[in-house]
């Protein structure tokens, strides 16, 4: 069958449902069919509820209280209590309890209490009280336990555990811990966003105006929460007529000293460039920083503090058909000093 065609058929069996979930009336201790009515519930099958129930291309039935197999999809206008597995997807428009496992896709209007395991998406409209795990995406309006994904999460209410995908998530309100390489959230209570760029609405969010002993001029955005945030940095000097700019990421750690005063931990990597808009070399410069910041207000503070640099240098020549690269390697101290802006 055509991806095309499989797909038509699979949101045909899906938005053909009836609005409202309804409890079924009958009970069927094994239910088998070919696809709905072509089955052993026949027109009774958006009204019977299923302990066993065998669909070999896809079923319709009014609930599930066992365990149910479809060859491409399954489908219940009622609640799910038990195991729900589909070669292709699982619809099902009340309340879910247990697991649904899906080659392709989960879908619930209701509340679930269980697992969704999909080889693409997972989608729920009500809150997951338990796991969605998806190859591509997991969308919920609320999950206490978590969700990982190959792609993105998305939870648009609170989210209580812990968010991985290989791209993006997004939660209202984190109660845990958010893994991707974009992270964002409007709260986080009791957790931590980590990946390459964290953004919280009401987070840690500071502009940093200062200088250091090899960049006397330097801008940096940090991003993220006090615990664990981002930092995206670049300055540049005038030595010798000659000018040296960079930027730079890193990560850092602000440890509470007092009502006041903070310790900030920092590690930050840059690209050096000398007095051309970009080097063809290898010019790297990784710094270990450690500052004391002082908050005169609520938005304002100044920090200052010691530094440990590690500058890498490559240096790749031509002559004819000999090629060499020169390493230089050297290590020294620096300080680092400015003022923060909190917003």
């Amino acid at each position: 069958m055509k991806p095309s065609l499989t797909l038509a058929l699979s949101l045909l069996l899906a938005t053909s449902l009836p609005l409202h979930a309804q409890d079924s009336t009958r009970i069927s201790p094994l239910h088998i069919s070919i696809v709905t009515p072509l089955g052993t519930n026949g027109m009774q099958s958006w009204n019977t509820t299923n302990i066993i129930s065998v669909n070999l291309f896809a079923g319709y039935s009014g609930g599930l209280k066992g365990i149910e197999f479809g060859g491409f999809a399954n489908a219940l206008k009622g609640d799910m209590n038990g195991i729900q597995v589909a070669g292709f997807c699982n619809n099902t428009l009340g309340r879910a309890n247990g697991l649904e496992i899906a080659g392709f896709w989960n879908f619930n209007k209701g509340k679930i209490n269980g697992l969704q395991l999909s080889g693409f998406a997972n989608a729920a409209l009500d809150t997951v009280n338990g796991f969605q795990g998806a190859g591509f995406v997991n969308y919920a309006n609320g999950s206490t336990n978590g969700q990982a994904s190959g792609f993105a999460n998305i939870c648009t209410r609170d989210l209580s555990g812990i968010q991985a995908s290989g791209f993006f998530n997004y939660a209202r309100k984190l109660r845990g811990v958010q893994i991707s390489v974009f992270n964002v959230a409007d709260t986080v209570e009791r957790g931590i966003p980590i990946g390459f760029l964290s953004f919280v609405r009401n987070g840690y969010k500071v502009i940093q105006i200062g200088g250091n002993e090899t960049l006397f001029g330097e801008i940096s955005f940090k991003t993220g929460v006090r615990k664990f945030y981002n930092i995206l940095s670049v300055g540049a000097t005038v030595k010798d007529e000659q000018v040296k700019w960079g930027f730079g990421y890193g990560i850092g750690t602000l440890v509470p000293l007092g009502k006041r005063l903070d310790m900030s931990l920092e590690a930050e990597c840059y690209e050096i460039n000398e007095d051309v808009w970009f080097t063809d070399d290898l010019d790297i410069l990784n710094r270990l920083n450690v500052a004391l910041s002082y908050n005169l207000t609520r938005s304002l503070g100044v920090y200052a503090g010691a530094s440990w640099n590690v500058h890498i240098i490559e240096d790749d020549w031509h002559e004819g058909d000999h090629y060499d690269c020169n390493s230089e390697v050297s290590m020294y101290p620096g300080f680092t000093a400015g003022v923060r802006v909190g917003f």
